[in-house]
């Protein structure tokens, strides 16, 4: 490695699929926001001392209103994006809903959502980055549910 190679700083996310019959909530981030106007995975940052299981729960009750029930929660895997300006270790979690959940989105984050299918949303040209790499490692990108 050369010296003048500086470290890229490296993070750690958590994300959700919520999922009801053959479809899951995509989020449509606030256009004030960093990637503004793009759809992504309710998600976020897990924060120190909290673990990844722990984050992704506060980050969907956060950004759409619903508690996750304990036992609920399964994790599919972690993916690590090396992203040109940063390391992300993103740990992807999955919940399988009785029933569509009512969703309330936090004005000041996010402007919209929608429930969608794996392969619909593959084909979307608006998506945060590295959800279509999160849709094609999980099996998303070419079914509906896994």
């Amino acid at each position: 490695m050369h010296a003048e190679h500086r470290k890229k700083p490296r993070s750690k996310a958590a994300g959700c699929f919520l999922e009801h019959e053959g479809s899951f909530l995509i989020i449509q981030r606030n256009l004030e926001q960093a990637q503004g106007g793009k759809w992504g995975l309710p998600a976020g940052r897990v924060e120190k001392g909290e673990t990844e299981k722990s984050a992704v729960v506060r980050e969907v009750s956060e950004e759409t209103g619903f508690s996750i029930p304990p036992g609920k929660i399964e994790f599919l895997q972690e993916i690590i994006f090396d992203f040109p300006e940063k390391i992300t270790d993103f740990f992807v979690y999955r919940v399988n809903l009785d029933s569509k959940i009512e969703i309330a989105l936090d004005p000041r984050e996010h402007q919209a959502y929608v429930w969608i299918t794996g392969k619909e949303c593959y084909a979307r040209d608006d998506l945060i980055k590295g959800l279509r790499t999160t849709l094609e490692k999980t099996g998303y990108a070419s079914a509906g549910i896994v």
